[in-house]
């Protein structure tokens, strides 16, 4: 800062005074809007650290970088309110933005070479590679003759890709914006990232590599698979189904087939999945397989360990005629063979097949026993594609580890009082659900399945994966467990049963799906539920994702500003800043008068017998004339019309203020509680500033603060409320309910709501003065009776008993 600057700053606060003041307020109202921003954004971090919103990672770095903008603009509002107070306030805030960018930071992908790799090759560099390719290559390393021939494009192509078509801007601008519960915007972002993939151009390093590798590892002129292979695809977790592959390209067509697999990668519900399993999006880079296309005379999956199988001692062999894409996308029944597991596998003799879609008991062995030996080789049981040839050879088409129920699912079994509506349904997926049947028979209906269904649908649709989160459970008429969807559904713990069931349930109908013994029943029956219990969860490994950036970001260290840590070099989060430059600037409000030796003459405390200790600054005819020699102020002398109506409320005389907290132990509470258990605190008072149409006012009561901003005069287009209530004292959950209660008090009066994390925020706007007075006086009612609600709120039927009893006596307030 110049000394010019100190130097005016001074001169001004001897000759002009009231200047200055004004020129403070109006800094002050700027820091109060980037304060609210600032808020904003840390509430929808909270929201993403804490896996409430589950979005794409590059929304933390746009929000980030715009609460680090907010902050930056704080500070320099800070500075013109006093520009040598806080001049070493800008060198924290470069310190804490340099460790915050440190674990917000995203890795620089590679796009160098190698841009291919043989697929025999391919199990010694899965970060190039890919997992489905990976995993092939292993099984190449491994010695098993049915591997096939072929060549990966790596993912340091796609990145190339990227960077080529100048595409990564682009990218990165729409996975800002993606969340997994915003299907609509989801499904928009991510059709115009498909067509940027689509609309780019094949680097000439690339496309030269994949024209070469047609040479080097296929013959050059067969039909090919152009298949998936993204990095985190195939391994613990599946992305069964989530991705494209083209089938039966012509080798002149391989570049546009290429194009088409890497602008799979942003289909919606692999970007969902992706998303809702912790992963970024260069975390899933888009490897791709080219493979020799297989002419299949029946193919099909081999489960080493069949989960349909209690006893886990068979292993499971699904087939259909030709190729297998009805079976793993679910739109037919397959046929089944059963074979008990040991070194010579045989088939189960009650297991009729049919030769059209099985090959014969010799090739069932071999497929059950080359199973088995991948599972011993990679250490776990196997989800392996296979197909087999018009000559009667069969191919390992892909290899990953089978998803399996947990398991508590397949222990001790509860009796069941209850009689089932339906039962001896085919089980594809394990656990329970409860919830009203909604049918989904076509794509429209399946994008508005609501929230906690049970989904009756024709077929186990790829579809189905992008809402996989709202459901509870799916009855469905054709597909299996080797479906995508089935595959998924046992991850996520969503019960899936296949069988007649589509004229069996009317819609709405409440019912409990138990995918444990392939029954359903009328209404929840607390015994599948409790057997049956999934947790269903956030996946940790979003949580992991974020678990460095909660302490430089959110987490707030300045709970008490008395407390000498209270500071700038206090500060360890970009929260923090804010909540300094807020209690800063509040206090810079007040400390301006009194350094001027005029004591508290232009800022009155307002008289009230309320535990509350409030003074005002009366910017423009906010106050009676008359007052301006007095140090205290009655409420008779307030002429503010938004801060009458407020204060109406707040002293309602049927509120009961204690004097004394000893209902509660505020041991660790007091040095913080604000304006209740110290009521000679300057620092800790709250304060107003008034205006004859304007109010601007915050409020402290311990842990929490609410802030109220009004104008409510003559013209209603410019009337308003803004209303904000943040934090609490209680535990979480205690201030979930208080906020819950909040919420429908002010839904009830005409305010609408936003609530991010542990921050409630109202808005109303456009009403005559009248009725602005009235939402006014409501709203000071509301935070009598909920200083210390979260104290005492324990479940929601509370809530609902405290919200009559609150409405029955706002009516009878005369306004």
């Amino acid at each position: 800062m110049l000394p010019f600057d100190n130097w005016k700053f001074w001169a001004e606060s001897l000759l002009a005074p009231r200047a200055l003041l004004q020129r403070k307020y109006e800094a002050f109202k700027i820091l109060l809007e980037y304060d609210s921003q600032a808020l904003d954004f840390i509430a929808d971090l909270e929201e993403l650290f804490y896996g409430k919103t589950l979005a794409d990672r590059m929304q933390v770095n746009c929000s980030y970088k715009q609460l680090a903008q907010a902050v930056y603009g704080m500070i320099g509002e800070l500075q013109q309110m006093h520009p040598y107070r806080f001049r070493e306030l800008l060198e924290e805030v470069k310190r804490i933005d340099s460790m915050a960018q440190g674990v917000v930071a995203l890795p620089v992908p590679d796009s160098g070479t190698p841009y291919t790799v043989p697929l025999a090759a391919a199990g010694e560099c899965p970060q190039l590679a890919g997992g489905k390719a990976a995993n092939l290559g292993r099984v190449h390393g491994l010695g098993h003759v049915e591997a096939l021939p072929g060549f990966v494009v790596t993912a340091n192509a796609f990145q190339a890709y990227l960077d080529y078509n100048n595409l990564r801007e682009a990218v990165n601008k729409r996975l800002c914006h993606m969340e997994v519960g915003n299907v609509r915007l989801l499904s928009s972002l991510t059709l115009e990232l498909q067509e940027l993939l689509l609309n780019g151009e094949v680097p000439p390093g690339v496309a030269g590599e994949i024209e070469r590798g047609l040479g080097i590892y296929l013959d050059g002129t067969g039909r090919l698979a152009v298949r998936s292979s993204a990095l985190a695809e195939d391994s613990e977790i599946s992305f069964a189904g989530q991705y494209a592959s083209e089938l039966d390209v012509h080798p002149d067509d391989v570049l546009e087939a290429y194009k088409r697999v890497l602008a799979g990668k942003y289909c919606p519900r692999a970007v969902s999945y992706r998303i809702s399993n912790g992963l970024t999006d260069d975390d899933t880079a888009m490897a791709v397989l080219i493979v020799p296309m297989i002419d299949a005379r029946s193919s099909g999956v081999v489960y080493s360990m069949d989960p349909d199988c209690l006893s886990r001692d068979s292993v499971g062999i699904y087939g259909v005629s030709g190729l297998g894409g009805s079976l793993v996308d679910g739109s037919v029944v397959p046929v089944k063979a059963s074979l008990h597991r040991g070194k010579e596998p045989r088939l189960v003799s009650e297991c009729a097949f049919d030769r059209a879609a099985l090959p014969d008991e010799r090739m069932l062995i071999q497929l059950a026993k080359c199973g088995l030996k991948l599972e011993e080789q990679f250490g776990c049981p196997q989800d392996m594609e296979w197909a087999v040839d018009k000559d009667g050879q069969f191919h390992i088409l892909q290899t990953r580890p089978l998803q399996q129920e947990a398991d508590g699912q397949s222990v001790a079994h509860v009796p069941i009082a209850a009689m089932p509506i339906i039962e001896n349904l085919e089980r594809a997926a394990g656990g329970a659900g409860c919830g009203e049947i909604y049918f989904a028979r076509s794509g429209e209906e399946i994008a508005r399945i609501p929230e906690g269904a049970i989904v009756v649908t024709p077929a186990l649709k790829p579809a189905l994966l992008t809402f996989a989160t709202k459901i509870n459970g799916v009855l469905s008429v054709a597909g299996s467990r080797a479906s995508h969807f089935g595959s998924v559904a046992r991850e996520m713990g969503i019960p899936v049963l296949v069988g007649d069931v589509l004229d069996r349930f009317e819609p709405g109908q409440l019912v409990t799906v138990d995918g444990m013994s392939g029954a359903v029943y009328s209404g929840c029956v607390e015994e599948v539920l409790t057997r049956n219990c999934c947790d269903r969860q956030v996946s940790p490994r979003v949580l992991d994702l974020y678990a460095d950036m909660v302490s430089p970001l959110v987490h707030l260290n300045l709970v008490d500003p008395q407390d000498e840590n209270f500071s700038p070099s206090g500060c360890k989060s970009m929260h923090d800043l804010v909540r300094y430059c807020h209690e800063m600037a509040v206090q810079e409000m007040f400390s301006l008068i009194d350094k001027r030796g005029l004591g508290m003459g232009n800022s009155k405390r307002l008289a009230t017998s309320l535990p509350l200790v409030v003074y005002l600054i009366d910017l423009e005819r906010g106050l009676d004339s008359g007052v301006e020699q007095k140090k205290e102020i009655q409420p008779d002398d307030v002429r503010s019309v938004p801060m009458q109506a407020f204060w109406q409320g707040l002293a309602d005389e049927r509120v009961v203020w204690p004097e004394e907290m000893t209902h509660v132990d505020w041991e660790d509470f007091d040095r913080m509680s604000a304006g209740i258990l110290s009521k000679d605190s300057k620092l800790l008072a709250s304060y107003g500033l008034l205006a004859e149409d304007y109010l601007h006012l915050l409020v402290r009561f311990g842990y929490h603060f609410s802030e109220v901003d009004s104008l409510c005069g003559d013209i209603s287009g410019q009337n308003y409320i803004k209303f904000r209530f943040k934090g609490g004292g209680a535990g979480f959950d205690n201030r979930v309910l208080r906020l819950e209660f909040i919420r429908k008090a002010l839904d009830h009066y005409g305010f609408e709501i936003e609530i991010h994390g542990d921050t409630l925020q109202a808005f109303s706007s456009r009403l005559d003065s009248t009725a602005t007075s009235r939402q006014l006086t409501v709203l000071g009612y509301l935070m009598a009776v909920t200083r210390m609600m979260d104290m005492r709120l324990d479940n929601a039927g509370q809530v609902e008993a405290e919200l009559k009893k609150f409405i029955s006596a706002v009516e009878g307030i005369d306004v």
